[in-house]
């Protein structure tokens, strides 16, 4: 759900990576000028989750007329029958709200920083998104702020797992299923390998492996219950829906074959000095090429069962994750945070897990972070696709004003295995003579 290009990078298993940072304290940034060549080459901001063997398999699955692997899939996540395949966490959300027939007008309360498509989905099946604000260092709502946002109509609480954290919601969802709400965990930036089991207190958790997230099909997403019947209905449902073509989504691998192919360094830095030079913004044209789903075209693209080939690609994913190379980005992850220390801190730095796929950096001048970052050949973003879900008319008092303060603070950089430990090194040496600490309150 972040950010415009790829995710951690691909697997090479014969290449032990290199993940611990030696510290260098004198080592000092090349004035201006100096190295200009070097500077001018940019470190994509993320890189496509996805070997190009993968990718040629996708393909050959588009013309191969055998059936697709969503029971497969689906017994690696649980052997009872509640887990469900989707085309992405979208459709299995909106297949949800279909299954639980709420009144129109009930609310659903939601993390307040979260997708415009999660959002879209609440209102189209003619429901009210409400917002529960979180805090930077937990991304998570306070137990307060749900109880301040419950009313008659509150009928689903939906928690995101932002940026790759993973905060511990235990005592959150406990409450929720105490105040008669239905508890979802969108998982969608959080994977790290299946899970072995639900989370506690929790009655639906979605797992996302669209284009930008770890482990992807470029599509795809799985759902697990903890209610059968539930399971059964949402299955009922999407029985009904049609096929996504096959030939939609060769063309999909054909398209992230071509942002794969610029997302080394030397094509990346030219693309994006090309599409600067043309007087396009290149942000906003990486962010339209990573886009799911057309606006126009919202519910019927989204209401489409997963093709053969999809589910194919998706199964030979699952079934090849490295966890080693899971655990590898997260150390990486934490050296770099420590190196930055508490002067800059992560979104999320409590949480109890972080995957660190990607990378919030906190700082006070986040423009001027991301100019300097850019100007020595980092290219790092700011705001990706979230947003904050706004409080309604009625209910002021619920604007979430954490949440927004914390969109604007967040700074991603890029870091992935393939980042050579002195670039590293060399990035937080940018942030530190550049970044002002950022003042919570």
């Amino acid at each position: 759900m972040v950010a415009a290009l790829g995710k951690t990078s691909l697997y090479f298993p014969k290449r032990k990576q290199q993940v611990m940072l030696k510290a260098s304290p004198t080592r000092q940034l090349p004035q201006e000028g100096n190295d200009g060549r070097r500077r001018r080459l940019l470190w994509p901001r993320k890189r496509l989750d996805i070997a190009w063997n993968d990718l040629c398999y996708g393909g050959f699955r588009c013309f191969w007329p055998g059936g697709g692997r969503s029971k497969r899939i689906e017994s690696l996540w649980t052997s009872n029958g509640r887990a469900l395949v989707c085309l992405s966490v979208r459709t299995g959300f909106d297949l949800l709200l279909q299954a639980l027939r709420l009144p129109k007008g009930s609310e659903v309360l939601m993390s307040a920083l979260n997708v415009p498509g999660m959002m879209r989905v609440v209102e189209e099946n003619g429901l009210k998104p409400v917002p529960l604000d979180v805090d930077g260092n937990s991304l998570r709502p306070a137990i307060q702020a749900l109880r301040q946002a419950i009313t008659p109509q509150s009928r689903v609480l939906v928690t995101a797992h932002l940026f790759g954290a993973r905060p511990n919601l235990a005592a959150l969802n406990a409450q929720a299923r105490q105040s008669g709400l239905l508890v979802v965990e969108d998982r969608a930036q959080a994977f790290d390998g299946v899970p072995f089991a639900m989370p506690p207190k929790c009655d639906v958790a979605m797992h996302s492996f669209g284009a930008i997230k770890t482990a992807t099909a470029l599509g795809g997403a799985v759902l697990t219950l903890r209610d059968a019947g539930l399971a059964e209905r949402m299955r009922g449902i999407q029985r009904r829906y049609i096929k996504q073509r096959r030939r939609g989504y060769l063309l999909r691998l054909a398209k992230y074959s071509a942002l794969k192919a610029l997302g080394g360094r030397l094509s990346f830095s030219a693309l994006s000095h090309a599409l600067t030079w043309s007087g396009i913004d290149y942000d906003a044209w990486l962010k339209k090429q990573a886009r799911g789903f057309d606006d126009s075209l919202f519910l019927r693209q989204l209401r489409l069962r997963p093709c053969a080939p999809l589910t194919a690609l998706l199964s030979r994913r699952l079934r090849r994750f490295s966890t080693d190379r899971a655990n590898d980005q997260r150390k990486r992850g934490l050296e770099l945070a420590a190196r930055l220390g508490a002067k800059f801190p992560t979104a999320g730095k409590d949480a109890e897990r972080h995957t660190f796929d990607l990378f919030p950096l906190r700082v006070g001048n986040p423009k001027r972070t991301l100019a300097a970052l850019r100007r020595h050949g980092f290219d790092a973003c700011v705001h990706g696709s979230m947003t904050t879900v706004r409080a309604p008319q009625d209910r002021p008092d619920l604007e979430p004003a954490r949440a927004q303060r914390l969109l604007e603070e967040i700074v991603f950089l890029p870091l992935y295995l393939e980042m050579p430990q002195a670039e590293v090194e060399r990035m937080s040496l940018v942030i530190r003579e550049n970044a002002e600490p950022v003042v919570d309150g």
